[in-house]
This record gives structure tokens, C-alpha cells and sequence, in this order.
């Protein structure tokens, strides 16, 4: 629920944080879904600084880098669309959102990034050019209450702190996510690992995974009302359940496992 700490970007892990309990689920029975994807309506504005300092030499022949920095005020919504590799996202109390890093290419294209504002939500997009591969190295800071929409084709995230509405559409990626007090969880997972550990309950969380796996540690003392329909894997549930609870809780699982336990 703190600001993320200075420094260099967090490692990240695919396994359980420090100290969460080992519960052992129990497998249910499948039901058919109610798989809900959540709209966030925002308005407003502020001013964006985008600097990507292009063309500088990076490690290895033939590579480039450039340097990544955002600048936005007056943000309630941040909409990211990344490229392969690391990214982390913290809070502040500064109430200003901002991104720091880089992108590295090789080949004749420069890695790009776009910006644009619609009221309070801000978008942000980065592309590798045609035949020039390249990776991210960005650190997302915003107010914790801001809600996040982020679409991830492969790399490794770490957010921490977050208390807005989260969504997530990742493929080949490894995601852990500490601190949560989101009301809602949207995440759609191929070929990939979430992990999420909530210190305050969730009102609606939706979950489809696809050739992934995902856990969930939730508090324990909110039961869910659980749907879910499976092709083909499991889930396993270890949270309070009841059918007509006013939290909400649905996974589509086409193939994968969903583990989900109180913390």
C-alpha cells in the first residue's frame, strides 16, 4: 500500500512472497462462467513529457538504446502497451505519474513509443520496428489508487502496492504482484505465470488463463461466490466460498491451473 522504494528494479519470482502460508486447497466441481471483463470511464487532463533520446550506442554490436522518460499529472488511469521485457510498477504519494528507462534494438529500426491523453487516462504505447527485435527496461510509478490497464507480449512484471482497478493481457510472461488492495482483477494469461497476493479483499476478480498457471493468496475472512468453466486443467480452491456472496470471483481455463488460497 507504500510507495515503491528507489533503487534498481525488483527481481522477479514466480513462487510464493516471504511468509505466505502454505493452505491446501481443495479441488471443486466446474461450473459454467460468468467471465466479466471490467470498463473503466475516466475524464480531465494534464501535460505529458515524452523523451526517448534515440540513436545512442548500447552494449553489442549493432545495438541502440533510448532512454525512456514520462512525465503526467492529473492522471487517474494509466492504458500501457509494452514490449518484451522487464517492467515494474510502484506507487508514490506524489500524485504524478511518471515512467523511467529504456528500450534496446538492434537492427535499422528504432524502437518507438507513443503518448496520447483522453481526459484523466493516459496511453502509452511502445513497438519494436520491423526485422529490429527489441526489450524494455521500465519502471512505472503512479498514485496507488490509479487505475491500470497493461497489455505485456512477454518479459517479466513486478507491481507492488497497487489499490486501483487492475487489468491484465500478457502472453509468455511472468507476473508477480504484492500489496494489492484493487477492487477488481481482470488478468488473461497465455503461455505464462501470475501470482497475486491481495492484503485487501477484492470485490470481482476474472481470470482466464490459457496454456498458464496462476495463484492467488487472498484474505481470509471474505467468502467468494466462485464460477468457473474448464477445458482443460483445474482450479483449486481454498477460500471461504458461498453462492451468494457479494464478492465475485470467476475463471475460465482453457488450459492451466488456478490455485487459490487464503493468506
Amino acid at each position: 500500500m507504500g510507495a515503491g522504494s528507489p533503487g534498481s528494479l525488483l527481481s522477479m519470482s514466480p513462487h510464493p512472497p516471504p511468509g505466505a502460508p502454505g493452505v491446501a486447497p481443495r479441488s471443486r466441481a466446474w461450473r459454467a462462467p460468468a467471465f466479466v471483463i471490467g470498463v473503466v470511464a475516466l475524464a480531465a487532463v494534464a501535460s505529458v513529457a515524452l523523451s526517448a533520446a534515440t540513436g545512442s550506442t548500447g552494449p553489442g554490436q549493432g545495438a541502440r538504446t533510448s532512454a525512456v522518460s514520462v512525465t503526467a499529472g492529473s492522471v487517474s488511469a494509466v492504458d500501457l502497451q509494452d514490449v518484451p521485457g522487464q517492467l515494474t510498477i510502484v506507487t508514490s504519494a506524489t500524485g504524478r505519474v511518471t515512467l523511467t528507462g529504456r528500450l534496446d534494438w538492434a537492427g535499422r529500426g528504432a524502437a518507438a513509443g507513443t503518448q496520447s491523453r483522453s481526459g484523466r487516462l493516459l496511453r502509452l504505447s511502445y513497438r519494436c520496428a520491423a526485422a529490429s527485435p527489441c526489450t524494455a527496461d521500465l519502471r512505472l510509478t503512479v498514485p496507488r489508487r490509479t487505475a491500470i490497464t497493461l497489455r505485456q507480449p512477454s518479459g517479466h512484471v513486478v507491481m507492488s502496492g497497487l489499490a486501483g482497478p487492475l487489468r491484465i493481457s500478457a502472453s509468455s510472461v511472468d507476473i508477480m504482484a504484492t500489496g494489492l488492495r484493487c477492487p477488481s482483477l481482470d488478468a488473461a494469461i497465455t503461455s505464462g505465470h501470475l501470482g497475486a497476493w491481495f492484503d485487501a479483499a477484492p470485490r470481482q476478480v476474472n481470470i482466464s488463463l490459457t496454456s498458464a498457471q496462476a495463484t492467488l493468496w487472498l484474505p481470509g475472512g471474505a467468502p467468494y461466490a466462485v464460477t468457473d468453466q474448464v477445458t482443460s486443467g483445474f482450479i483449486h480452491v481454498g477460500v471461504p466460498q458461498a453462492s451468494g456472496a457479494p464478492r465475485s470471483l470467476t475463471a475460465r481455463i482453457t488450459s492451466g491451473e488456478l490455485d487459490l488460497q487464503t493468506r
